[in-house]
């Protein structure tokens, strides 16, 4: 198979578009299905975070009273066959409790979802946050581990986002205080080894500040992670933001890059 470089694709783009001017402007999105919760009822926030693998979607609503225990939040599992969209779970965490808001977070890769509930509090530390892994067998999910922050610390929201690729998972704490520097955010990587996670690894801006909100968004492919921080302020510039790219090496993780607009 002979392999297309990227100027290989420009010269295919450009004679397509030469060739047939009009084409992309005739082509048509349709709507296949609209996704809805069993169980929904006003204010859950159903869709607030959405993930997709494959024919398996997943579906954050946050604000989901389950059981009469306002905003613990929930994730539904939605799969696809022959083009029509079945739900297939609901997902809540296994201490679920008020105002946790399960779900504002989602992310999948085939078997295994990941669910951030940033204001979950765990062993009296309130907001800490935190983020549960999800695994499927035989079209059954069971919670297979609750994450947490080896660092924890009051109102710090991790689990505001994550990401999943594999046995890799980057959970963002986006106010996280880092020696003592207010909202300053974090990003925790975390790996699996057989069924059990461990912290591998927490990443800092190299230049982070108070109230940057490092770890708001998160992206993770292989052995490369891209972390958020939309209050970022460089050059003089107020809340531009800013995303920094991290790779890994030997299990190391060290910044390769700070992308600015």
């Amino acid at each position: 198979m002979m392999k297309r470089t990227g100027r290989y694709n420009a010269l295919i783009m450009a004679s397509t578009l030469l060739l047939a001017p009009h084409a992309y402007s005739q082509v048509t999105q349709t709507e296949v299905q609209k996704l809805l919760a069993s169980d929904r009822f006003s204010y859950d926030e159903f869709g607030w975070s959405v993930a997709i693998d494959g024919d398996t979607a997943v579906i954050g609503a946050p604000k989901e009273d389950d059981g009469g225990t306002e905003s613990n939040g929930a994730a539904y599992v939605f799969t696809r066959s022959g083009g029509t969209w079945t739900h297939q779970a609901k997902l809540l965490a296994s201490d679920n409790a008020s105002d946790d808001h399960f779900g504002v977070s989602v992310a999948i890769d085939g078997d295994t979802a990941v669910i951030g509930a940033l204001s979950e509090d765990d062993s009296d530390t309130a907001d800490n946050g935190a983020a549960y892994v999800f695994t499927r067998s035989a079209g059954t999910w069971t919670q297979q581990s609750k994450l947490l922050a080896s660092d924890k610390g009051n109102h710090e929201h991790f689990g505001v986002s994550v990401a999943l690729d594999g046995n890799t998972a980057v959970i963002g704490a986006c106010r996280q205080d880092d020696s003592g520097t207010r909202d300053n955010g974090a990003a925790y990587m975390f790996t699996r080894s057989g069924g059990t996670w461990t912290e591998q690894a927490k990443l800092l801006a190299s230049d982070n500040a108070s109230d940057d909100r490092f770890g708001v968004s998160v992206a993770l492919d292989g052995d490369t992670a891209v972390i958020g921080a939309d209050w970022d302020d460089d050059s003089g510039n107020r809340n531009n933001g800013a995303a920094y790219v991290f790779t890994r090496s030997g299990g190391t993780w060290s910044q390769q890059a700070k992308l600015l607009a």
